[in-house]
């Protein structure tokens, strides 16, 4: 595993020798820059190209979390883990998609824990980048799920499911779960997928067979044993789409 570049912010110097004493024993960690604010946070991630940043949150001339917004910006892969002394602020880091909030004093085994969660999504994302450099064309699908982003080619997506909060994208490798909403993801679907339930998106060229039962149609798909539902109220549209999409 190549070292994961990573800067430090914190306003707090005691802090940031406890973290980085914190992180002698880490071998896949490379502690590239320092700051003491929000500005030199930005500064940092400019100059440096981290992958992950720590910082604390109520620091000088800019917050951390507002520092790291500005960050994203320019850089949209950079991971990050918030540590404060202050647990109020933790609705608003994990709304900007922190890998984790740490309330301080923070213990070790906690800390290592967060380097171990932000490690698994660095990974994930950057074998995917390897592994798929070399087909730029695929149409694919970003989902986010508890350890990473994921990008799935959309050709190996049977249907969606949603199930009460969450949603299982079904696949030809597995399922994958996700937190995003039927709603987030069918806008970035190409035009072979339809929602035909109000909790299901199907790929209408998966489909092998579509049989009535009671008030709405079960759907079997091509060399996959779960099933999906179309509502009767969506059966003739999703017929013609199906010729539609074989025309195509």
């Amino acid at each position: 595993m190549y070292p994961i570049k990573v800067v430090l912010v914190d306003d707090d110097q005691d802090s940031l020798q406890i973290l980085q004493y914190f992180m002698k024993e880490v071998a896949f960690v490379q502690v590239v820059g320092l700051g003491s604010n929000g500005e030199e946070l930005i500064d940092e991630v400019m100059k440096k190209k981290p992958d992950l940043i720590i910082t604390d949150i109520r620091m000088p001339k800019k917050n951390g979390i507002q520092a790291i917004k500005d960050s994203v910006s320019i850089y949209p892969n950079l991971k990050y883990i918030f540590v404060s002394a202050f647990d109020h602020y933790a609705v608003e880091a994990f709304e900007v998609e922190a890998i984790d909030y740490l309330v301080k004093p923070v213990e070790k085994d906690r800390f290592l824990q967060a380097l171990e969660k932000a490690k698994d999504r660095i990974e994930c994302e950057k074998a995917f980048v390897e592994e798929h450099t070399a087909l730029p064309s695929m149409d694919m699908l970003s989902i986010k799920d508890a350890a990473c982003i994921r990008f799935i080619p959309q050709d190996d997506i049977f249907f969606i499911e949603k199930i009460g909060k969450k949603c299982l994208v079904h696949t030809k490798k597995g399922r994958y779960e996700t937190n995003q909403t039927l709603g987030n993801l069918l806008p970035r679907l190409n035009s072979d997928f339809y929602q035909g339930h109000r909790s299901y998106i199907i790929n209408l060229r998966k489909i092998a067979q579509i049989s009535p039962h009671h008030e709405t149609y079960i759907v079997s798909f091509q060399g996959y044993e779960q099933v999906a539902n179309i509502s009767k109220l969506k059966i003739s549209e999703v017929k013609e789409r199906i010729s539609i999409v074989h025309e195509g």
